[in-house]
């Protein structure tokens, strides 16, 4: 049973107000259950369609290597082989229908690779007894003001560890270097391979991540860490993680 993936099944869109998906109910979501009727709304961003250098030509005709490395782009998935449809040669959302079909914000056909850094560290209470509490770095998006990992997309050529610690430099600590000193020796662990439930998929595109996570037991490998938001951050900063705290 394939995930049934919410967020990719919002509307409006991220970075419009009036492009809404066609409704999909659960039950019509998986590609096996035959819905002949189904016609989704076509969207991809216009600044997409100029063809940025992490862009795709419009006409997905053109790509020829679809489920492998295509030259310095990694069109594999984690999600095992996925289909392509004959007629347009367009990638299908191995998690199923979208009620949107183009790529919309995203630029590769396919998935799109991202890199997540999860770091983590035992603080102290506010009563500083002797009590530890989980916390994570989070950042406001710029763009949505919602709470996220400071992660980002993977450039063409790039192996995945070096974009979560460009990514962690760029949005966490703004390119500081007294703090990008101490990145090297925090990302080791990659916990997650997988599909992301995201607002940008489509039934053609959609974001897939690889998750590290630096766990801080000590104190000693953030202490010096200097957080400052950068790119495309407009807060960032340790948040809590208990049961009070959604």
């Amino acid at each position: 049973m394939a995930i049934i993936h919410v967020k990719a099944r919002t509307s409006p869109y991220p970075g419009t107000t009036d492009i809404s998906r066609t409704p999909v109910p659960d039950d019509k979501v998986p590609w096996t259950v035959n819905w002949s009727d189904y016609k989704p709304r076509e969207y991809t961003e216009q600044f997409v369609l100029t063809k940025p250098v992490w862009a795709d030509d419009s006409d997905a005709k053109k790509i020829k290597h679809y489920n492998e490395i295509d030259e310095n782009i990694d069109r594999t998935s984690f999600m095992d082989k996925y289909k392509v449809e004959k007629e347009t040669n367009r990638p299908k959302n191995p998690q199923g229908r979208t009620g949107l079909s183009g790529r919309g914000l995203l630029g590769r056909w396919g998935p799109n690779h991202a890199g997540d850094p999860i770091v983590t560290r035992w603080a102290k209470t506010e009563h500083n007894d002797k009590k530890k509490v989980l916390e994570i770095i989070l950042i406001n998006r710029r763009d949505s003001g919602e709470l996220a990992i400071p992660g980002g997309m993977v450039n063409a050529g790039e192996h995945v560890s070096a974009a979560i610690k460009r990514e962690f430099i760029e949005e966490a600590i703004n390119s500081n270097a007294d703090g990008a000193k101490h990145v090297d020796e925090l990302f080791k662990t990659a916990i997650y391979k997988g599909y992301v439930n995201d607002p940008r998929n489509t039934d053609n595109a959609w974001i897939e991540t690889e998750a590290t996570n630096m766990h801080d037991e000590t104190g000693e490998l953030t202490k010096d860490l200097k957080l400052e938001a950068g790119d495309d951050a407009s807060h960032v900063k340790w948040y809590r993680l208990d049961r009070d705290h959604n």
